[in-house]
Formats: structure tokens, sequence, C-alpha cells
């Protein structure tokens, strides 16, 4: 019988209360192990990365913009950061 067949068997002769404590547990294993990365060797650690820069990417990013999304956006969005972040008073400039 493999492991498989055994849990199923076992599944099926299990109260609630358990099924809920075993799928909790079950579910809890299955994130763990997604959540482990495998440790970089040195050869990759020493490679440069393959993507792009993220000025590249912002310009796709912008490119795909409609023209009626992109006339909305602040044109004083450097200078008036604090006000577009957290909502402080716009300063004069």
């Amino acid at each position: 019988m493999t492991t498989r067949e055994q849990l199923l068997h076992e599944i099926n002769n299990a109260s609630d209360w358990l099924l809920e404590e075993v799928l909790d547990f079950l579910l809890f294993a299955k994130t763990r192990q997604h959540q482990r990365a495998p440790e970089p060797t040195v050869t990759e650690l020493a490679s440069p990365q393959s993507s792009s820069p993220i000025w590249e990417t912002f310009e796709v990013f912008a490119d795909t913009l409609p023209e009626s999304v992109a006339a909305t956006l602040p044109t004083d969005g450097a200078t008036q950061l604090d006000h577009y972040l957290y909502g402080s008073p716009k300063r004069d400039e």
C-alpha cells in the first residue's frame, strides 16, 4: 500500500476534528515548503542580474498608459512628494 493510499484510508476513518487538525498541518507544511528558497551558488551571486534597469521598466510602463490617464498625473510629484504620499499641505514653490 502506497503512502497516499494509506493516508486516504486513515482519512476515511478519522473524526472531523482530527481531519481539521491534519488539514491545518498539511497546509502549514505546504506553505513552508514553498517559502524555502534554494541557497544561491557562488556563481549565481557573482553573475550580474539579467533584468532590465528600473528606469527602463518604468519607461515601458509609462508607454502603456492611455493619454487620458497620463494627463491626470501630477507634474509636481518630486517637489510635492509629502503632499502626494502623506496628504500634507502643498508647499509653495
